[in-house]
């Protein structure tokens, strides 16, 4: 099936009709989330109403409770794809590659560079994994529970980003190979841009 599939679909990496329908999408999606955001955010009748209300419970000693978090999180995803966006659009990983090596070759330890790549191809998307599961599980999680579907596309999009940031490590393209990655990474990808877009129409709602 996997194989079918990669003999359909263009190649995300050298097709420039795939790069642009992601990049399209991407920017659709940001766009969406900003809405979503948008409408999350308090109106400014409602907003008089939550700060006399503020007022009002400072007075009496107690401390005021707001929660406007889902509008914030809205705005701070339409912000990430539109820097995804962005990246897909100048292939910016592809040009951080070219200064790596160009540097690297230009300080002398082009050589013994085997670190510095398993740094930057494994262990950064692994800490920047544990960061985002944390995110879901403690401030985002309100959020995640009303958007289920935002959780799971961003989740498809973080495993997509941080198998393409592996393969600077040259020994991840045998084990990345060996699961049929470049079969369905286009598939991976557009699935997370899908959810993330889908989960802002359906969860934007009207604005308070």
């Amino acid at each position: 099936m996997l194989s079918s599939l990669a003999l359909v679909l263009p190649d995300p990496e050298h097709s420039a009709i795939a790069r642009t329908m992601l990049v399209v999408g991407y920017l659709a999606a940001a766009l969406s989330w900003w809405r979503a955001g948008w409408r999350a955010t308090p109106s400014a009748k409602l907003e008089a109403h939550h700060q006399q209300r503020d007022r009002s419970q400072t007075a009496s000693g107690e401390i005021p409770q707001r929660d406007d978090s889902l509008a914030r999180w809205w705005k701070l995803g339409a912000l990430l794809l539109l820097l995804l966006a962005a990246s897909k659009a100048v292939d910016l990983r592809a040009h951080c590659e070219i200064l790596l090596r160009h540097f690297a070759k230009a300080t002398g330890w082009w050589e013994q560079r085997q670190p510095v790549q398993f740094l930057l191809a494994i262990i950064l998307p692994s800490v920047a994994g544990l960061f985002f599961g944390w995110l879901v599980f403690t401030r985002a999680r309100r959020f995640a529970r009303a958007q289920p579907l935002a959780a799971i596309g961003w989740l498809l999009l973080y495993f997509y980003l941080a198998c393409r940031q592996s393969l600077e490590w040259k020994p991840a393209l045998h084990c990345l190979g060996s699961v049929g990655y470049f079969d369905w990474r286009l598939v991976l990808e557009a699935a997370g841009i899908v959810l993330v877009a889908t989960a802002a129409f359906r969860g934007g709602g009207l604005r308070r």
